[in-house]
């Protein structure tokens, strides 16, 4: 007879196991003490969303909107002290949400609640930081461009401003494994990426402004192998190898398009082959979606882009469509690859 207070999946398993004899019932007898004895694991309340949290969020969003539109209405009025000090409304209660709720809770809602409020601050810090540099003229050129009215180059202060957000938000991910957390990370690296080009001002863009691409996306990838590895992380670090592949496939092309150069084409097609290598090599889903999405992609922008108006248009749809089955076979088979993992 099996307690009652086994789990009631566990006693399911163990009467089935004993009548099909893998077990006998002296086993089946130690088992079940086995499971009584041992601690009860955590069973964190507040797994669905909360009519709490619901207003939280939308407290929030209020309260970011009110600030933006602050913000935006009154540039002029508020002052280099005022703006920074509007922003830092924006940081130092999110952050301070975010360490309270670790320290207090426990729940789902909770730690999703101290993603949320860690993610916010950080992408207002990069604000604060952006302001602060801009208003100090901290790397400020002049303008790129003579005309009347033209604004100053703040490429730079913008630039250094989003790649200290994506360290902070880097380091908040590493304490909480959040995938919005993860989100900032990747988006922030990027956007410092982008900042970085219009600093540079290429003349004509080639693998010196792809380059610029691929350290931000080589980061990423190393975050996606340290700090997101572990039990609970699964989401973050899938989202992160994600944001490997896509984002600078995507880039990729439009460099190549701009620079009519072949190679750096080329080199977006074997980033999507790589995000398939790498599915399969790490059992990833994160990889596999954005390398099934970035050869869809590829293949439909190198057809159209060579072949639009020839008889090769036609081929190419063909072609897509091939393709297009391809990567759902591809994907069905890693996902039943990740399934198997224990």
């Amino acid at each position: 007879m099996i307690p009652a207070v086994v789990d009631p999946i566990l006693a399911e398993r163990l009467a089935a196991w004993r009548e099909a004899g893998i077990v006998d019932a002296d086993t089946v007898a130690r088992i079940s003490a086995f499971e009584d004895a041992r601690p009860a694991a955590p069973r964190w309340a507040g797994g669905r969303v909360t009519v709490s949290e619901v207003v939280a969020y939308i407290g929030a969003v209020v309260l970011l909107v009110g600030i933006g539109f602050l913000y935006g209405t009154e540039y002029a009025n508020l002052g280099s002290a005022g703006r920074l000090i509007i922003l830092a409304l924006v940081v130092i209660p999110g952050l301070a949400a975010g360490t309270l709720v670790e320290r207090v809770g426990g729940s789902a809602a909770a730690r999703r609640a101290r993603a949320a409020g860690w993610g916010v601050a950080s992408v207002a810090a990069s604000a604060f930081l952006a302001q602060l540099f801009v208003d100090n003229n901290i790397l400020t050129r002049p303008p790129q461009y003579d005309y009347e009215g033209a604004s100053p180059d703040t490429s730079g202060s913008l630039m250094v401003a989003a790649a200290l957000g994506a360290v902070m938000a880097a380091i908040l991910l590493w304490r909480a494994g959040a995938a919005l957390l993860a989100l900032v990370t990747a988006a922030g690296l990027y956007t410092a990426a982008g900042f970085l080009d219009a600093y540079l001002r290429f003349s004509s863009p080639g693998w010196t402004a792809e380059l610029t691409w691929i350290v931000p996306a080589a980061a990423i990838l190393g975050l996606s192998e340290t700090i997101t590895r572990g039990i609970g992380r699964t989401w973050a670090r899938e989202l992160l190898r994600f944001m490997v592949i896509l984002p600078l496939l995507i880039v990729t092309l439009v460099i190549s398009n701009a620079s009519q150069a072949t190679g750096i084409e080329l080199f977006a097609g074997f980033v999507a082959v790589a995000g398939f290598g790498l599915a399969l090599t790490r059992s990833s889903a994160g990889y596999a979606i954005a390398a099934g999405i970035g050869l869809f992609i590829f293949v439909n922008e190198v057809g159209f882009r060579h072949f639009s108006n020839t008889l090769g248009f036609p081929v190419v749809l063909i072609i897509s469509g091939i393709a297009l089955f391809a990567i759902a076979a591809g994907l069905v088979g890693i996902l039943r690859r990740l399934q198997k993992r224990p």
